[in-house]
């Protein structure tokens, strides 16, 4: 698309031209459910409406997207959109997790595009599902509770002095009672 500014300029708008590539080319090949991208062997889960374009997966794909199990692709208005999401078990934010993947496509994908869903066959990285916490008295923490100790009592502490400023006095004059509540009418000394 060109617009024309004066009679002797023209200029051509940005949002047409090519982007240039920020990472080098990913080495990508299909072979039936299985898709090799750059050493990595992913399993075509979901492939809605042939969004798999191989051509595309190329370009777009970047080896930061290495270290996810999963990656979901989104196809809008012929743009590539590609988001990793880790196992469930992975100490991550929930949203990068696969539970998220259905909300991913119902929210932040165009309604009926095509979409396609890759899962890692070969991880690289093993998720530890340790929930038991380390008691702290423990005998082999034992050592690791005095070093901390040490490190809370390096630290001065300082008295923080009361303010100067003095309190008008006052007296208690009366005391009533009314409802079950009890109150107190207090007045300043020297005050009539």
């Amino acid at each position: 698309m060109v617009k024309k500014i004066n009679s002797n300029q023209l200029q051509e708008n940005k949002f047409d031209q090519e982007q240039p590539l920020r990472h080098p080319l990913a080495a990508v090949a299909l072979d039936n459910e299985q898709l090799k991208i750059n050493k990595q062997l992913y399993q075509v889960i979901v492939n809605k409406d042939d969004a798999l374009d191989l051509e595309l997966l190329r370009q777009k794909y970047d080896p930061y997207l290495d270290q996810y199990d999963f990656i979901v692709g989104d196809l809008s208005s012929d743009h590539l959109r590609l988001k990793g999401f880790y196992q469930d078990n992975a100490q991550a934010a929930i949203d990068r997790k696969k539970q998220t993947i259905a909300d991913y496509l119902l929210e932040y994908c165009n309604p009926g595009s095509p979409y396609f869903i890759l899962q890692l066959l070969s991880p690289v990285h093993h998720y530890h599902n340790n929930k038991r916490k380390r008691r702290l008295n423990s005998f082999k923490n034992r050592g690791q509770n005095i070093h901390r100790k040490k490190l809370y009592k390096s630290f001065k502490s300082y008295h923080v002095r009361q303010p100067k400023i003095k309190k008008p006095e006052t007296v208690a004059i009366k005391k009533e009672r009314a409802n079950n509540h009890s109150f107190v009418i207090k007045k300043r000394k020297g005050s009539k």
